[in-house]
């Protein structure tokens, strides 16, 4: 063979080689690691609370994985998977196996197929450290009896025993949130909402701390069913004439006033009471107020708290609400106190109330005033009991001039008549506060 031809020979092996060489290399040669999750993400656990392990290789697929739990000495391994060629993805719901009190660690190991490493591949290590808490928070009452009335308020106090990262009351379906006072106390202001059973619904404490764990405690309680009045509203083509064109443009894709008059009434009502709610989150960690709340001066009630209103058009019933608050009139456009000193949270146009102001009194208790002409406040302003905050007016859906005057628990409405009384603050909270 001439030097030539093994000159070519030898090229042509070599390009063989080398073409081989590259296969091997794209086919076993991968640079990329192993995704591991494992979820949820927290700091605090139990034993009830399970964890998802994922495994994903997105090259050459996945060789081993291995998860262990480890807690001092004391090493527990979960799973230990070798696995046939072509397995990309590893899914695993993890328990916690049996752990003392404290930290402990999880490690999920991944391996894959690839010759990197000389051969060892490429290999992902997770590790999470947390804590194992299986003990709930205990809760030691300071308050002893409740006498509640339906649609009232009340005042409960209570300790913990270790941090949390929810507590309050539960009734029903409704929650009020506690507040952590400076003596390490819980101060919890909530309601028997109107609408609540006093033969069914019963306020119970709850607690739930950074593990997950919670705790449950009954109150001891009394509960004055109350009725409330059935008022028969007649709507009129005047009132819908009158009333509707300010809400035509949040209703564009309506034309007739009647139709746009229920859903105000349904819809927008809806929506704001949810506003109410969103606005209840403004609240300071300290209840403080100064005796009585004032009602309106020289004022008339109109309608009170908690009226089940049945509507009617054209003497066929279209609609039926509830009127939350209570009405009071005098003469147009009359100076509205602050019902007791505070922080106004809001300032504006709210639906159905029209101008509104809310004022915070701390722990969720807020006063809410609407249908305002004008508003002389602004939000973050502290103000004095009996400070002028705007006039009495007619915005929003209203009949005729008057103040539509809310107290709140937590944006949950309730009768304003015992925050009127200074024997009922005196009884529920006062007493209770010292």
């Amino acid at each position: 063979m001439s030097v030539k031809l093994k000159r070519n020979f030898y090229i042509f092996i070599a390009l063989i080689i080398i073409g081989a060489a590259g296969v091997l290399y794209v086919k076993f040669v991968d640079k990329e690691k192993p995704l591991v999750s494992l979820n949820p993400e927290v700091a605090y656990t139990n034993d009830r609370r399970p964890f998802k392990i994922e495994v994903h290789d997105p090259g050459l697929g996945l060789k081993k994985v291995e998860v262990r739990v480890i807690q001092g000495d004391k090493v527990h391994t979960l799973a230990r998977e070798e696995f046939a060629q072509g397995v990309d993805r590893f899914e695993m719901e993890m328990e916690l196996p049996s752990l003392d009190q404290g930290e402990f660690q999880v490690v999920v190991e991944a391996l894959d197929r690839s010759i990197v490493n000389w051969g060892k591949g490429n290999l992902t290590t997770l590790s999470r450290s947390m804590t194992f808490d299986n003990i709930p928070p205990s809760i030691s009452q300071y308050t002893m009896v409740h006498n509640l009335n339906q649609g009232g308020s009340g005042l409960t106090i209570y300790g913990l025993s270790k941090d949390v990262v929810k507590t309050g009351v539960v009734l029903g379906d409704y929650f009020f949130p506690a507040y952590r006072q400076p003596d390490g106390r819980y101060h919890c202001l909530f309601a028997f909402p109107h609408d609540a059973d006093p033969n069914i619904d019963s306020p119970r404490i709850t607690a739930l701390d950074k593990a997950g764990n919670e705790q449950v405690s009954g109150l001891s309680y009394h509960v004055n069913p109350r009725s409330f009045r059935h008022d028969s509203l007649h709507i009129s083509d005047n009132f819908l004439r009158s009333q509707m064109p300010q809400f035509e443009r949040d209703f564009s894709d309506e034309s007739d006033p009647f139709q746009i008059f229920l859903k105000v009434n349904r819809e927008m009502r809806s929506a704001n009471r949810e506003k109410v709610q969103e606005i209840a989150q403004k609240t300071s960690p300290i209840l403080d107020f100064e005796g009585v709340f004032i009602r309106k001066p020289n004022s008339a009630q109109m309608a009170g708290f908690a009226d089940h209103r049945t509507y009617y058009y054209q003497d066929q019933e279209v609609d039926r609400q509830v009127h939350l608050g209570i009405d009071l009139a005098s003469t147009a456009q009359a100076p509205i106190p602050a019902a007791n000193r505070g922080e106004v949270v809001f300032t504006g146009v709210i639906g159905i109330y029209g101008q509104t102001v809310v004022i915070d009194h701390g722990i969720g208790l807020q006063t809410l005033y609407a249908h305002l002409s004008s508003i002389d406040v602004q939000e973050g302003q502290v103000v004095a009991k009996g400070e002028t905050i705007g006039r009495s007016g007619t915005t929003g859906l209203a009949v005729g001039d008057h103040l539509h005057f809310e107290v709140l628990v937590s944006g949950i409405s309730v009768n304003p008549v015992e925050w009127w009384d200074i024997n009922w603050i005196n009884n529920n909270i006062n007493n209770k506060l010292e």
